[in-house]
């Protein structure tokens, strides 16, 4: 009876692969959408850098087609769309490459339009795109203000080095220099003004006392109209002369505070000038910031090199992976906790520890007599340990449509697996192959094969999903086991949400 199951069992897995791989293969020929349900439209973008073949294309979140071809045209990049029949689009309808996580995958999301007159014909062009700034975008526009930076102290240079010109700084002191003597010239024309005035108003004074004198005997109320025109014209004069002297000295004071002024002026703009003087020659912090090109080559250099490390750290997506398997005949629980690093959608890097209720086995024979012969099993004792210890999974995977092949280690050895993906990846068959040649306990085995189905059903948002499955085919009875579990899995998106709505523990 134990010779009959064994071929059964290896037989029905057969029949399973081969019946996953046929559907597998019809289901890549005609994609997430078979072309009868789909019709083809394309866009036009000026880089589509992160976006792959066959990546999803959604509206609302919701997936409604596929990238077909990437091609080409004219030096920009020709998208060719398949958008499902139930899906309509009009003449305005946009289409953005937006990022699909913190770490830099791309996906493409497609707004309808609403001129619902004028649907997009089949095999149109979508026209408006809008494209996010990626890392390489930013730091070429950091350059561009790099340059334009440099530009800038270069022409101050020049302004300020060439002091014979009007527009510069030399032109600005001499036309100051200019008005201060302007100034002082006609503060002097002013007090000359002042004296002569002085002078004549005491002449006519004089004139009209020799006049009152001479005509005093004969003309007494002409002398007494003089005298009051007199006593008038003497308040009067007295008057001026201290209106006269009070604005005079102002207006001196005045003259002398602004030359003090100017004289100011003109040791900042000589300090200024030799700061200018400095620089021109190169001398201190910013005199090689303007005339060393090295020091702009060099930055150049580093935000090159910057871009160059962060690139691909842009478009890494981390997943983490929990699950746990019940073992029927072990009567355990085998857990599992993955951390996978997606560099783009058709590869992975893959690091596990695993809780397996087989334990770390350790075998240890002695001879029981050494007069005898110590290769002689009736001779020799062996040992068995097992203890409770984590074995370890490093593996790397790549996909070629619905297929996609591991090597690494597996649980401590080296292994192989391939893994089928059915169902718009809804349902996936698994096969690990490892512990070649000997098994934990140090005897010879046939390979360890594992074969398990893996479901993960869109609408759960493909976070939670079942497994089952079969555990040693190869090596008998004793050791094969089944078993059946569970798994949670969830991305940055997910991890960033979370701390955004619960916020970042204190310590």
């Amino acid at each position: 009876m134990k010779k009959f199951f064994t071929p059964v069992k290896v037989g029905i897995v057969t029949l399973v692969t081969i019946a996953g791989l046929v559907y597998s293969l019809r289901s890549v020929r005609e994609g997430a959408f078979s072309a009868a349900d789909t019709y083809p439209v394309y866009a036009l973008f000026n880089n589509v850098l992160g976006v792959a073949t066959r990546s999803r294309v959604s509206m609302a979140g919701v997936e409604i087609g596929y990238i077909e071809s990437i091609e080409l045209q004219e030096g920009r990049a020709r998208v060719n769309l398949r958008i499902h029949k139930s899906v309509s689009l009009f003449r305005d309808a946009e289409i953005a490459k937006i990022s699909e996580s913190l770490l830099g995958d791309k996906l493409l999301e497609i707004s309808p339009g609403r001129d619902r007159e004028h649907p997009l014909p089949v095999g149109g062009r979508i026209e408006n795109t809008y494209e996010e700034k990626d890392f390489p975008e930013l730091f070429r526009q950091m350059d561009a203000i790099t340059r334009d930076i440099r530009t800038v102290t270069e022409s101050l240079s020049k302004t300020i080095g060439q002091m014979d010109r009007e527009d510069s700084l030399g032109g600005v002191i001499r036309n100051m220099n200019r008005i201060a003597d302007n100034v002082t010239r006609l503060t002097e024309r002013v007090n000359q003004v002042f004296d002569t005035g002085s002078a004549k108003v005491e002449r006519i004074l004089e004139d009209v006392s020799g006049i009152s004198a001479g005509a005093r005997g004969r003309y007494g109320e002409i002398l007494d109209n003089i005298r009051d025109v007199t006593r008038d014209m003497k308040a009067l004069v007295a008057n001026l002369n201290d209106i006269v002297g009070r604005g005079e000295g102002d207006f001196k004071e005045s003259v002398g505070g602004f030359k003090e002024t100017l004289k100011k002026a003109n040791r900042s703009l000589e300090n200024l000038d030799q700061i200018t003087q400095k620089i021109n020659e190169g001398d201190g912090t910013l005199g090689r910031l303007v005339n060393d090109d090295r020091i702009l080559n060099k930055a150049e250099g580093i935000l090159s090199d910057v871009s160059s490390i962060t690139s691909p750290i842009g478009r890494l997506q981390l997943l983490i992976d929990l699950h746990s398997e019940y073992h029927v005949n072990k009567n355990a629980a085998k857990n599992y906790l993955a951390l996978k690093l997606i560099p783009k959608s058709d590869k992975y890097y893959m690091i596990e520890v695993i809780d397996d209720p087989r334990g770390d086995v350790e075998v240890i024979e002695t001879c029981n007599d050494t007069s005898r012969d110590c290769s002689d099993p009736a001779n020799r004792t062996k040992s068995i340990t097992v203890r409770d210890k984590f074995k370890f999974s490093l593996q790397f995977e790549k996909r070629f449509f619905f297929l996609g092949l591991r090597f690494g280690i597996m649980e401590n050895t080296g292994g192989l697996g391939a893994d089928f993906f059915l169902f718009n990846d809804d349902l996936q068959l698994r096969l690990d192959l490892f512990q070649f040649g000997k098994n934990e306990f140090g005897t010879s085995a046939a390979p360890r094969l594992k074969a398990m189905l893996v479901y993960r059903p869109t609408w759960l948002a493909n976070h939670v999903y079942l497994v089952a499955g079969g555990d040693d085919f190869f090596n008998g009875r004793k050791v094969f086991d089944y078993f059946f579990g569970a798994g949670l899995s969830f991305t940055d998106d997910d991890l960033k949400g979370i701390i955004a709505a619960t916020g970042v523990p204190n310590p």
